[in-house]
């Protein structure tokens, strides 16, 4: 028995080594045990209850991302507009307005760019609404008896048309019949459908306006703080990470940042050029408010795809309800030959020189970036193509800077191994006796 130890304590220990309990190595596969019992039964438990994980999931990440939009597009919004704060505050600073306090000024141009910005979006929304209204009262039911007609006429026609090259082809007349009742009924579905399509879209206006109202809020507060926040994150990674590691990371950030405000840039510089040139278009071709189909165009030309359907969309809507379906046709063929120049020359040419990637590169980037990911995709192959151009860059320099320091330091050991065998040889001659 130890000293100081109880009776009940000896017999306990005693008891543990008789069982082994008290043997490393019995420990080690007891704990293996029964950690391999808590896997399987948690993934018993994982596949019995899988529909409810799934459910529960899927839950958690429409919240993710309810949570995650607003603040994703309040952010990107405040890097768009931090370049217009900071010269806006250097313009207060040379002037001398509030030139002791500058949080009060930085907060002050913070708050100027802003009302800028909603006063400009303000101004085109109410000509769009407008240019919708104007629209929708210059309806005449004259014209729409006459393109109803029209589009009645031309669907019969198209269905005589089908039937007699079905028939042509060999197709029995039941067959035919068929399919047509089939394509008719397609028809009268999508049209009874209308109400659930409308009830979705509203609820989408709904989200998209509750979106915007928090993403502006955020992009506010990302604005006024930019300096704290950036100031307390570096510290923080600092201290977590490493100075060496975060070199690495605050020299990605930089780098991401840079190539997407190029991106930014050219798309703005894009959607302005596409804006004016869609103006000009359909104000030659006298198309009824060109001037607001262009700005229309210009601003849904930020995102691929939008550009081309606003365009199309609006364009029809002020032809077709006039009745004046030449002038349509003309402004589609016009449309078309401006969207084929943008899509293949303009914007791949301005996004290269913002990004600093030649334009092959961004046509195959926005390739696949529209087949991978859609328009998501496409908004991010751009600036990820000059990510992977900037650091392949590096790796080809980092290559470079080795194979030349190699090459220096070539020629210094050649000369040291050729001399090497003469000094060898008067050492050898010293030593050894001369044949006398």
């Amino acid at each position: 028995m130890r000293p100081g130890a109880t009776n009940a304590q000896t017999n306990t220990e005693v008891r543990v080594s008789h069982f082994g309990l008290n043997n490393e190595r019995y420990s080690t596969i007891s704990r293996y045990v029964i950690a391999t019992a808590i896997v399987l039964v948690l993934v018993v438990n994982v596949g019995i209850y899988l529909p409810q994980i799934g459910k529960a999931l899927g839950t958690a990440g429409a919240w993710v991302l309810a949570i995650m939009n607003p603040l994703v597009i309040g952010g990107l919004a405040a890097c768009l507009l931090w370049p217009a704060v900071t010269r806006v505050d250097s313009s207060l600073a040379r002037v001398g307005i509030l030139p002791r306090s500058d949080g009060a000024r930085h907060a002050l141009s913070v708050v100027i760019v802003v009302l800028v910005v909603a006063g400009l979006v303000t101004v085109i929304v109410s000509a769009i609404l407008a240019f919708v209204t104007n629209s929708i009262r210059s309806i005449s039911f004259g014209n729409l008896a006459e393109l109803v007609g029209y589009i009645k006429s031309s669907m019969s026609l198209a269905f005589q048309g089908i039937e007699k090259a079905a028939l042509s082809l060999g197709a029995s007349q039941a067959d035919v019949d068929a399919a047509l009742g089939s394509l008719q009924h397609i028809f009268a579905t999508s049209g009874g459908n209308l109400g659930q399509t409308v009830t979705s879209s509203f609820d989408a206006v709904k989200d998209f306006l509750s979106n915007t109202v928090l993403a502006t809020v955020i992009c506010v507060y990302f604005l006024i703080d930019a300096r704290n926040l950036a100031d307390y994150w570096r510290r923080a990674l600092d201290s977590m990470l490493g100075e060496n590691a975060y070199g690495h990371l605050q020299t990605f950030a930089d780098d991401v940042r840079r190539a997407f405000t190029g991106y930014m840039r050219g798309q703005f510089i894009d959607a302005l050029l596409m804006g004016i040139a869609v103006t000009i278009s359909l104000s030659v071709v006298d198309v009824p408010y060109a001037v607001l189909i262009g700005i229309a165009t210009g601003i849904g030309n930020l995102i691929p795809y939008v550009g081309p359907i606003v365009a199309y969309a609006a364009t029809a809507l002020s032809c077709l309800i006039g009745a004046d379906l030449t002038t349509f046709v003309v402004s589609v063929i016009v449309l078309a030959v401006i969207q084929f120049v943008d899509g293949q020359i303009v914007n791949p040419k301005i996004l290269s020189d913002s990004v600093e990637v030649h334009p092959i590169v961004v046509i195959v980037a926005l390739i696949v970036g529209g087949k991978v990911g859609g328009v998501l995709g496409m908004f991010v192959a751009v600036p990820c193509a000059a990510l992977v151009k900037i650091y392949f860059e590096r790796f080809v320099a980092w290559r470079a800077s080795r194979l030349s320091h190699r090459g220096d330091e070539g020629p210094v050991g050649d000369s040291q191994d050729a001399s090497q065998p003469a000094d060898n040889g008067k050492a050898d001659g010293a030593t050894i006796p001369a044949n006398d």
